[in-house]
């Protein structure tokens, strides 16, 4: 609500209840009014900092695709194994990795 629609409400208030009455009520609306006025700008002051926030956070998501961008793709390739027959490889199933009580053989 604006300032020009408080102004509004009070003179009607004031031209309905009279100068007297209104007067005894003028302090309580006047109250009303800084309250408003408060709430509006608290209120904008949360806008100001969302839109902020929100510049501030599309900024870091493209700065961090520029950096991915930057990481070198490696293919992925297995290693080669020069001699399979000058390495002993013995094949472990799990009924010898365990024993009968279900323990871990080391």
């Amino acid at each position: 609500m604006t300032d020009e629609e408080l102004l509004k409400i009070t003179s009607s208030i004031e031209e309905k209840l009279g100068a007297e009455n209104s007067a005894i009520i003028a302090d309580d609306i006047g109250l009303l009014m800084t309250g408003n006025a408060n709430t509006q700008k608290a209120l904008q002051d949360k806008d100001n900092k969302i839109k902020d926030l929100e510049n501030r956070n599309e900024k870091l998501v493209l700065a961090n695709g520029n950096l991915i961008k930057q990481i070198p793709v490696e293919s992925v390739t297995q290693p080669k194994v020069a001699n399979k027959s000058s390495e002993s490889h013995e094949e472990i199933s799990l009924a010898s990795a365990f024993d009968k009580s279900g323990k871990f053989i080391r």
